[in-house]
């Protein structure tokens, strides 16, 4: 899962209904602070599906559990990432400014079955 990935990822999760790569774009694009194309958003979309990351719905794309699984071992691996095991960061705090997300990415309540 790429750093675009994730962003992705969490913007569909987020949201709590079908997204489409417009509406995940302009999020993401505010995020970076840079602009971001929804095609490039629309192109990741069928290869996130194929790893069951999200899943296709009439209103748009959905998470899924197992994207929620992967994406918090991947908020944990870029703290420990940018630590590179320097004890410069405050993993601990880091983790704890990631919390929120992880948070939301917890849990086994199983949405991506869940039809709008």
């Amino acid at each position: 899962m790429s750093v675009l990935d994730l962003a992705i990822f969490l913007r569909i999760h987020r949201s709590g209904r079908g997204t489409s790569a417009g509406e995940v774009a302009q999020t993401i694009s505010h995020w970076f602070q840079c602009d971001i194309d929804p095609h490039e958003v629309e192109q990741a979309f069928p290869r996130m599906a194929d790893k069951g990351w999200l899943v296709r719905r009439e209103t748009g794309m959905r998470a899924t559990i197992k994207g929620r699984k992967h994406g918090r071992s991947h908020l944990r691996g870029i703290v420990r990432m940018l630590d590179q095991g320097t004890r410069m960061l405050d993993v601990a705090a880091m983790m704890s400014v990631l919390k929120l997300a992880m948070i939301e990415l917890d849990g086994e309540h199983d949405d991506d079955d869940d039809q709008d």
